[in-house]
């Protein structure tokens, strides 16, 4: 099941925000940018995006902190963490908090297209969804 697309772009180089935008709108999703992760944020809690392009470091908030508060609040929306700090210790850190993909700066922008649409394509299911399962008996108090 196809999303409608909606992507959600926060980066505090306006140069980078323009060509991401750019691209996807070329490839027929709707975007939305930012430079800072508190408006990021608030589109998320209002329920908005199918996918999250953030960079790690923001003038407001790393994305590495803002990241474990948007699992929370929704799960299963993919994040896409950019950045200029490529090392290998930033790419292990995305990944243990939950980033769907790292991408190094300078990227491919053919490359995050078809990142944003692989997000798209995968079954919404979270990947921490291993709750315990759910009780028999519903206990009333």
């Amino acid at each position: 099941m196809m999303g409608r697309g909606n992507v959600l772009i926060a980066d505090d180089d306006a140069a980078i925000r323009t060509v991401v935008n750019q691209a996807l709108a070329r490839a027929g999703y709707s975007a939305r940018a930012t430079s800072n992760a508190a408006t990021l944020w608030n589109w998320i809690a209002q329920g908005d995006g199918d996918v999250v392009i953030t960079d790690v470091i923001m003038p407001d908030e790393n994305a590495f902190d803002l990241i474990p508060r948007i699992k929370k609040i929704r799960p299963e929306l993919p994040i896409i963490v950019m950045s200029a700090q490529n090392t290998f210790m930033t790419a292990i850190t995305a990944a243990e908090r939950g980033a769907y993909e790292y991408l190094p700066k300078p990227f491919d922008l053919k490359e995050l297209v078809a990142v944003v649409g692989r997000a798209l394509r995968e079954p919404k299911v979270a990947k921490s969804s291993m709750q315990a399962p759910t009780p028999r008996a519903k206990i009333c108090r």
